[in-house]
Formats: C-alpha cells, structure tokens, sequence
C-alpha cells in the first residue's frame, strides 16, 4: 500500500507493507521503498554494482536479490545513487565499482565520497556482455555481485584530450550557449564538481 501522510488514518492496512510517500518524491524512489516492504528486506546489506560508462549501468541488490536498476548519464550517477540510498535507508551501504573507463570511474568514485557509504573497486574484466539488450545493466549486477578492494578518493591528471571531452559535453548540454573554462573542467574531471554546477559557476549563477 502506497500512501500519502493526511490518508495514513483512514485506511486500516499492515503499517510494515505500508510506504507513506511526499507529494514531492520522485516515483521511482517511491517504487524502490514499496518493493523493499514487498519483499520484508530489513537488516540486510544494500549493495550498488556500477558500470562505469557514458551510459552507466547502476544495480541495486539487497544481498543477492535485484530491487532495482537503471542505465543513467555519468552525469546523473550521483543524484541516483543519492536517491537510492534516501529511499531504502539501508544501514549498511557497499558500492562496488567496476575499474573500467578510467576517467569516468574516477569522477563517478570522487563524487561518491561524499555520500560516506564504504566502496570498492572490481576488476571488472568479463563482465560486460560483448552485445544484447541493457548491456550495461547486466554488467553492473554482475560487479554488485563482486567483491573489490577497499576504495576512497582517487586523484589523477586529465588529459587534454579529456578536459576537452567534458568541455564538449558542457557546450553540448547547454545547447550551444557556452563552454565551461579548462579549470572548471578539470574539476568536472577530478570529481571535485558535476557537470551541471561547472555550469553554473560558467555562467556566474553559483560561486565557485
């Protein structure tokens, strides 16, 4: 039973199978806590596999029962793997990363620290399927299935190449209107900042 606060005294249902939801919650956050009731999943270790990628695959497991999944934007790891962790309110949280895309895996693994969930990195040689449908999904059930080595940040030096990487994908996300300076896009890189506050900063509406 999915319901909202004012309602919760009128209907007479099993408060344990009974997720109480904000107007203001995303639906899929919704949907990630009801099947957390669905399946009495308490107590137990909540892990998120993550393919690494310019479409990252990203798999929720409780222990070795897949609750969710999803194929995002690198740029939008962050804010799922967020919303994945407000909606089950696990009390232990691993994230196991596949080492693949070095950049990528770099951004996606600083960003992360932030959120304090213990991670680890996995050798992820083998598991993306070479082709087939959500690929990449696949792939990162199989590094949740993994264990890695322990993990916190990482620093590196971008190339050029890649800093003109992300200053594409700032020009391209902004539809032309304009393209973040070097130094905000090799902290894009580092992991220091996601794309869309680089943005921001670029056009003066947020302090650096």
């Amino acid at each position: 039973m999915i319901t909202t606060e004012p309602e919760t005294g009128a209907i007479d249902f099993d408060p344990d199978h009974t997720v109480v939801a904000s107007p203001a919650e995303r639906a899929d956050v919704i949907v990630d806590r009801a099947i957390m009731k669905l399946r009495d999943i308490k107590d137990v270790s909540i892990i998120i596999g993550i393919d690494p990628g310019e479409r990252t695959g990203i798999a929720v497991l409780a222990e070795t029962a897949v609750i969710s999944t999803y194929c995002v934007p690198m740029a939008d790891v962050y804010q799922t793997v967020l919303r994945i962790m407000e909606s089950v309110h696990p009390e232990h949280v691993i994230i196991r990363i596949g080492h693949g895309a070095r950049l990528i895996r770099t951004q996606i693994v600083n960003s992360l620290t932030k959120l304090g969930a213990y991670m680890e990195l996995v050798d992820e040689t083998g598991t993306t399927p070479a082709k087939g449908r959500n690929a990449d999904i696949r792939a990162a059930i199989r590094i949740a299935h993994l264990k890695g080595t322990p993990i916190g940040k990482k620093f590196i030096t971008p190339t050029i190449g890649e800093i003109r990487s992300i200053q594409d994908q700032s020009r391209e996300k902004t539809g032309g209107e304009l393209t973040i300076s070097r130094a905000l896009a090799e902290k894009v890189a580092t992991g220091e900042l996601i794309l869309e506050d680089a943005i921001l900063m670029q056009k003066g509406e947020i302090k650096p």
